[in-house]
């Protein structure tokens, strides 16, 4: 079982299935890893944003997804977020997924990939019929304008003051709730945050730092919940509990071994030989025995609310940053 500061830790972010072998690398051949991954995160982050179409159905893109990345020879960092209009996070087609896109609003598409547990995180956002340039120029502006700033010794929670600003000034409003994050082997959210919004005390850069920096601006008056009927999204959590039936076994060594302890979609165990009726199973056991972690749509608390989000992963160097995942 967990001790407690680990118990902490989990439940503030994330950190590595124990279970997980991790290679040595040199501090030369790190930096190198985590350049390639950001180079074809963004690669296929464009290409992904290219099939967004309206009337396409998400299904299809959520596959293309899934298969561009196999092509690619890397893993998924997590199942790809496709969230339309109001939703502002962790929308993955499900299993029979018959969701189809708009003809107006804002897709956001958050992907990421991971070469042997290093991970690139990355987002951009369509506007399907041209009707939101500004909201989607005010997220662009604002990670630009964050980038700038990112440097050892910066501020995040000053950082996340320029975020706000350079949103507000566009005439929209920052998502406080949703915030961009340190980058970790095996680990998407490392425990440093890079706010949207201004706050006192941030956390300090340091050379060596992997951050993704993901700006959200909503049309409405701002404010996030959880959408408790609907969960695409999964991770396995690092500690045994006792499992009986075969397919919730089955399904706990692929979370670990094949998707490396890092977030999982249901519609990839289909992939894996398991049927509908052994993911439902294993599924409903699994969560019976609190053994993953269940990430939840994020919605903004207004129906008519349009959210708009850019994301890079960028390397803090001695005298500024990288931008990893841009082209």
């Amino acid at each position: 079982m967990l001790s407690g500061n680990k118990r902490k830790l989990l439940m503030q972010g994330e950190i590595q299935h124990p279970a997980i072998k991790v290679k040595e690398y040199s501090d030369e051949e790190a930096v190198e890893m985590w350049r390639k991954v950001g180079r074809i995160g963004a690669e296929i982050r464009e290409k992904v944003a290219a099939k967004v179409k309206a009337g396409g159905k998400v299904w299809d893109v959520c596959k293309y997804t899934d298969d561009l990345i196999k092509e690619y020879g890397v893993k998924p960092s997590f199942p790809v977020n496709i969230s339309i209009n109001d939703i502002a996070a962790h929308y993955t087609s499900p299993i029979n997924d018959e969701l189809r896109f708009p003809k107006r609003g804002v897709v956001k598409i958050d992907l990421g990939v991971s070469i042997d547990g290093f991970i690139s995180d990355t987002a951009t956002s369509v506007d399907l019929d041209g009707s939101y340039k500004k909201l989607l120029a005010s997220t662009e502006k604002a990670l630009e304008a964050a980038i700038e700033l990112m440097r050892p010794g910066a501020n995040t929670g000053t950082i996340g003051g320029v975020i706000e600003k350079t949103i507000k000034e566009h005439g929209f409003t920052p998502v406080k709730e949703l915030r961009g994050h340190s980058v970790e082997r095996y680990v998407v959210h490392g425990q440093k945050i890079v706010p949207n919004v201004y706050v006192e005390k941030g956390d300090t850069m340091e050379t060596g730092d992997i951050i993704a920096i993901e700006p959200f601006a909503t049309t409405a008056l701002g404010g996030l919940q959880e959408d408790l009927s609907r969960v695409n999204i999964f991770r396995i959590l690092p500690y045994r509990v006792p499992l009986r039936t075969k397919p919730a076994k089955r399904i706990q060594q692929l979370a670990i071994y094949e998707f490396g302890g890092l977030p999982f979609a249901e519609r990839w165990l289909l992939e894996m030989g398991l049927s509908k009726a052994e993911i439902r199973v294993g599924m409903r056991e699994l969560r019976k025995a609190g053994a993953f972690h269940e990430y939840h749509v994020l919605r903004a608390t207004e129906k008519n609310a349009v959210i708009s989000q850019h994301e890079h992963t960028l390397m803090i160097t001695e005298d500024g940053s990288e931008v990893l995942t841009k082209l």
